[in-house]
């Protein structure tokens, strides 16, 4: 038997099939909808008609039956309200189990008929606090998505007790972990400033059209520690000076710079809410090279004896496995 995983996100889907016993990724296939579809179409039809599509086009290259599929895992945007199916966020400490049954099974026709296990994101458990919530937003947070990554990466390294998982990506998220349970979540974003800045401002013609292309720790460093020292918006400004003024610097090592900026700004967050107190030690996933580019920053701060850099395949398989994790715990009440 097989599974199907969809991990759906503002402007992009993917679509895994996999071999249930081995937990083998057959095939990928990644579709160009996401939750962005539906909040400039006003309805859901482009992201349900693509992922519907990618699921035909997997099962007929596969050359697989419907009734091959044991079930799909839909994570991520899909499950918020304006994706497919909306299950509300759970509020956490959660594992496993709780997120499993607080997922929604809906049997979709035009997804076959298979049963679609929907997850739900999660949000952090804070106190009431009525009328002052400016003053405690920072306490707020949700997630949605990367508790199946969470989950994946846990299984992978087999890590116990307190610790952090670091996801960079479009919203950067900070999991914080405690016994296999998810604690809470602290979110930034570093990926949409990084893509913002570098395409929507005078920025643009100082650095590359793909940012990164190498890590250059030097740069990123100076960028880092500018960042603490003047803040971030003089910082970028540097960007533009380093430009005029250092005719030796090329564009990726000025990219390297902004990237440090920005990242400060994260790390310096995390450092101001105390969530750096006494983890045993942090994960650091998601994709290169803004995960190479925190695990060299990390190690400026001297954190390198905590910090454990995931691999590109433990990344790849995160998503998957977690999916899987909960998946089989719902598919236990299908039978």
């Amino acid at each position: 038997m097989y599974i199907i995983t969809i991990d759906s996100g503002t402007t992009n889907s993917r679509i895994r099939l996999i071999e249930n016993k081995q937990n083998t990724v057959i095939d990928v296939i990644k579709k160009p909808v996401g939750v962005r579809n539906t909040a400039i179409d006003g309805n859901i039809d482009a992201l349900k008609n693509g992922i519907a599509e990618g699921l035909q086009e997997i099962i007929n290259r596969n050359k697989l039956q419907f009734n091959d599929i044991q079930y799909i895992v839909a994570t991520g945007m899909i499950t918020s309200n304006l994706g497919l199916h909306e299950v509300k966020h759970i509020e956490g400490p959660c594992g496993l189990e709780k997120f499993a049954k607080a997922s929604s099974v809906q049997i979709v026709e035009s997804y076959f008929n298979i049963p679609c296990i929907f997850v739900p994101g999660m949000k952090n458990r804070v106190e009431d606090y009525p009328g002052k919530l400016l003053e405690n937003i920072d306490s707020y947070d949700v997630m949605r998505g990367e508790e199946v990554e969470t989950f994946g990466l846990l299984h992978q390294l087999g890590l116990k007790g307190k610790g952090m998982i670091l996801l960079p990506g479009s919203h950067t998220k900070f999991v914080f972990v405690n016994n296999g349970q998810i604690v809470s979540c602290y979110s930034t974003l570093c990926g949409e400033i990084l893509f913002a800045v570098s395409r929507n401002t005078i920025l643009s013609s100082s650095l590359n059209e793909e940012l990164i292309t190498g890590i250059e720790r030097e740069y990123l460093i100076e960028g880092y520690k500018s960042s603490k020292k003047f803040g971030l918006t003089r910082s970028l400004y540097h960007v533009r000076l380093l430009h005029l003024f250092d005719q030796q610097m090329n564009d990726n090592q000025r990219s390297n710079y902004f990237a440090g900026a920005v990242i400060a700004s994260d790390i310096h967050s995390i450092q101001k809410s105390n969530r750096f107190e006494d983890l045993n030690w942090v994960v650091i996933g998601g994709a290169n090279p803004l995960r190479k580019a925190f695990v060299e920053i990390f190690s400026h701060m001297e954190l390198s004896d905590i910090v454990v850099e995931a691999t590109d395949e433990q990344v790849e398989l995160s998503t998957v496995i977690g999916s899987k994790a909960i998946g089989d715990i719902v598919s236990l009440n299908l039978v």
